[in-house]
């Protein structure tokens, strides 16, 4: 008997060291792949959605340095025009270059440190599939070759959440202070790129906060994780503050919620968008005619509580929209899994345009949205139910993902705004496929053994 056991635990030993192993070679692999092309791109890599915009930034920040009032400094969140910016002045016109590797070297540790930790939980099996997924999606992984905050905030978030999984498993009644550190400033990087994602970081460490045991534990815990998440944001309003005299993060988020609501507004870019009537942003600086769009956004909200309904539907329905095709919506035209996408490289004629928009085209649309969501929902309850460290990965995992959709239907639907989330929401859906069929498997088995047991 102790022999068996003996080997037993070899083999498990032996499994684990395999799948580490892969855990290395894949995002190594698809790293590797990703400099080849950028080795064979103009310049080492493309402009994002909003590429021209940071350059733009970053030309007044060379000119008048970290407080210059160039107006895309303040309308759109600095953070990342100021990481370029650090870049262009170490590789001078070879900075695209720097940044997809920076950023195609950023997702790949965070691959790893993610898909690791899983292999000390009992979903230990969906470590490698996990990995691969990530790893070779094409939007989310070639986009590490943009210029975009997409796929590093997408690495920084699977990093924190990595993290906060490796402090339980190692301390489950408590905390360990340099890996909460570690884990908040990750978040808080990302939130330099993107300050929405100061909620994914709250509702993170909030999630993370109702595990701890003993009061002094859990007020530590507070007090570092959002000292250090805060930092960023603080910072980028100190620039602004020093920039115009205003203490906001950026400016934009009125005119993007006025793009999403009124009469005639679809929720997305695709139709007419001029908001609601509010005279309170006829006049005054940038910031104050922003800050008074949004609280006519809400006010709108609430009064029209049927409209609003219908749009974040709409929205809900461009969020998990396919990249291209006849339900996609948003801002995804440059991305670059589309220059090579065989389907959509294929349209060659009118014949091929009305196959993929037409019917056929409508229905594997929806088939992708509805399957997506099936996945994802099946993957949060399986993991739920199994309780433990496996049900708090569930919810450090779905909290952002949920948040970013409820964001967008506040928002703007835009199919984007999904790709920070993209490698948990991977992962989610990774677990539901097994869920799924494992379920099958058991619903399937179940009238078999019912009939040999009455048979006896």
């Amino acid at each position: 008997m102790a022999k068996q056991s003996k080997g037993r635990r070899a083999v498990v030993s032996k499994k684990k060291d395999n799948r580490h192993i892969w855990l290395i070679v894949l995002p190594v692999l698809a790293f590797l792949i990703k400099m080849i092309v950028m080795a064979n791109t103009l310049k080492g890599g493309w402009l994002g959605a909003d590429g021209e915009n940071y350059l733009s930034a970053v030309d007044g920040l060379n000119a008048d340095g970290f407080f210059s009032e160039v107006r895309n400094l303040h309308y759109w969140p600095a953070g990342y025009s100021i990481f370029i910016w650090i870049l262009l002045k170490i590789a001078q016109g070879n900075f695209l270059y720097l940044l997809s590797i920076i950023q195609g070297l950023l997702f790949a540790y965070a691959t790893y440190l993610f898909t690791k930790q899983l292999l000390a939980t009992r979903i230990a099996f969906l470590a490698v599939a996990t990995s691969f997924f990530v790893s070779f999606n094409p939007t989310l992984s070639l986009s590490s070759n943009v210029v975009g905050y997409e796929t590093p905030a997408a690495a920084l978030l699977l990093i924190s959440v990595a993290l906060l999984v490796k402090d339980k498993v190692e301390n489950p009644l408590g905390f360990s202070k340099k890996l909460t550190s570690l884990s908040s400033l990750a978040i808080g990087l990302s939130c330099f790129f993107q300050p929405r994602n100061i909620l994914f970081g709250i509702a993170i460490f909030f999630i993370y906060f109702l595990t701890l045991a003993g009061k002094k534990s859990k007020i530590q815990f507070a007090v570092i994780s959002l000292v250090i998440l805060m930092f960023f944001p603080a910072v980028l309003m100190g620039r602004n503050i020093g920039a115009i005299h205003s203490a906001t993060i950026s400016t934009n988020l009125g005119t993007t919620m006025f793009i999403g609501i009124g009469d005639g507004a679809t929720g997305g870019y695709n139709g007419k968008y001029n908001g609601v009537p509010c005279p309170a942003a006829d006049k005054g600086t940038e910031a104050q005619v922003d800050s008074a769009k949004v609280k006519c956004a809400l006010i709108w909200y609430v009064k029209n509580p049927g409209k609003t309904i219908v749009l974040a539907a709409k929205k809900s329905v461009f969020f998990w929209s396919p990249w291209f095709g006849p339900a996609a919506n948003g801002t995804m035209a440059r991305n670059p899994w589309l220059k090579i996408d065989p389907i959509k490289t294929g349209i060659k004629t009118q014949a091929n345009y009305d196959f993929i928009y037409g019917g056929f085209g409508k229905t594997i649309s929806w088939l992708w949205i509805l399957g997506q969501l099936v996945l994802l929902f099946s993957g949060l309850i399986w993991l739920w139910k199994m309780g433990g460290n496996e049900k708090l990965l569930a919810k450090l995992a779905g909290a952002p993902v949920l948040l970013g959709w409820l964001i967008s239907m506040g928002t703007i639907g835009d199919h984007r705004f999904r790709l920070p989330q993209m490698g948990l929401s991977l992962f989610l859906q990774v677990a539901g496929f097994y869920g799924l069929r494992k379920r099958l498997s058991i619903a399937s088995i179940t009238p078999a053994l019912e009939a040999s047991t009455k048979a006896r």
